[in-house]
């Protein structure tokens, strides 16, 4: 850490920041012999978990070619200077937890920005996104979570065709999970649970063929599960749990052929457990409780269990399989869950 104090202090002696070191090295230590002329040509600025107070330092915005600035895992209070959306060689920027506020500043915006890595998650930001946000044509991953944001998530991001991943979890945004959202051929994780959002879940997301992580976990989404979003067979985890999501669960999630992880618990779903589930052979998680399913749990669900070959094969297994009347019986759930008491113990 020493070999980053002094290159900091070197930095602000050059250029007068006001962003700090817990513990200052001294002036005396600083390498006068480092070329100012080799920092300009720098591409990267990183600083990653020391604990640095203070405030971004707009006079980064000097470095002609920087090309990725991080300062993830400090203390960094203030705003993003908007000076740094008019860095035109910007493509990564990484600033998760801090204790950054506001939003993200307009001058990011504009068709100009090459940025192909947003990172502010675990900070304290708020507002509503700008739907200029969709004219980051080169971004591909828009990292948003644990933030206060509010608002509905802007359409335009479905413009974005090179985006990977999307992790917006953690925030408070409302309305519907954007349709367009489907358009995105390069999507491999979205991320978007512990929100505020509502209505029902687009039958275009289907369409994501190489989604591998789906989670839209405790929020307020309403209707069926569209059958199309069973055609996601590259996805390896599929959270809908903690919903208000009603109608059965189709057949057609036999087609999950890479899923894992599988939770549906605590929605309104009805109607008989499908014994397709048998035919995801990958599953080690399957939550099924506190729905209104009626009927056993498929007997070829539990050949899922491979005792022969312990840590392989499915390990949890959670229904209805407690009450009076047993609304889900199971000979091989690893939990049972009480409707009426809304209590489940391990069996």
């Amino acid at each position: 850490m020493r070999g980053h104090q002094r290159y900091w202090d070197w930095f602000c002696v050059s250029l007068s920041c006001k962003t700090t070191w817990p513990v200052r090295a001294s002036r005396n230590t600083i390498q006068k012999t480092m070329n100012l002329q080799l920092l300009h040509l720098s591409m990267s600025f990183w600083i990653v978990g020391h604990n640095m107070t203070g405030t971004l330092p707009t006079e980064l915005a000097v470095l002609p070619f920087l090309q990725r600035i991080s300062f993830a895992h400090n203390q960094l209070t203030g705003t993003i200077p908007p000076i740094y959306g008019a860095m035109k060689y910007l493509i990564d920027l990484e600033l998760h937890y801090n204790l950054l506020d506001s939003t993200i500043p307009k001058e990011f915006f504009g068709g100009r920005s090459l940025l192909q890595r947003l990172n502010i998650g675990g900070n304290t930001m708020s507002g509503t996104l700008d739907r200029g946000i969709g004219t980051l044509q080169d971004l591909k991953g828009l990292h948003l979570f644990e933030n206060s944001f509010t608002g509905e998530f802007p359409t335009e991001i479905g413009k974005l065709d090179l985006l990977a991943y999307i992790r917006m979890e953690e925030n408070e945004f409302s309305g519907p999970i954007p349709s367009e959202l489907g358009a995105l051929s390069q999507l491999v994780e979205f991320w978007a649970q512990q929100n505020n959002f509502t209505s029902t879940i687009a039958s275009e997301l289907g369409q994501l063929s190489r989604l591998e992580q789906l989670r839209f976990s405790f929020n307020k989404l309403t209707g069926t599960i569209p059958e199309e979003l069973f055609n996601l067979t590259n996805v390896e985890v599929l959270f809908l749990d903690n919903n208000k999501l009603t109608g059965t669960l189709s057949p057609a999630v036999g087609q999950l052929k890479e899923t894992g992880y599988f939770r549906v618990n605590d929605n309104a779903l009805s109607g008989s457990i499908p014994s397709e589930l048998q035919y995801v052979s990958r599953l080690v998680q399957i939550w099924l409780h506190y729905n209104q399913f009626i009927g056993e749990i498929p007997i070829g669900i539990c050949s899922l269990f491979l005792p022969s070959d312990p840590g392989t094969g499915l390990i949890s297994l959670q229904a209805d399989c407690s009450g009076d009347p047993i609304p889900n019986e199971c000979l091989c759930c690893t939990a049972c869950c009480d409707r009426g008491d809304y209590f489940c113990f391990k069996v």
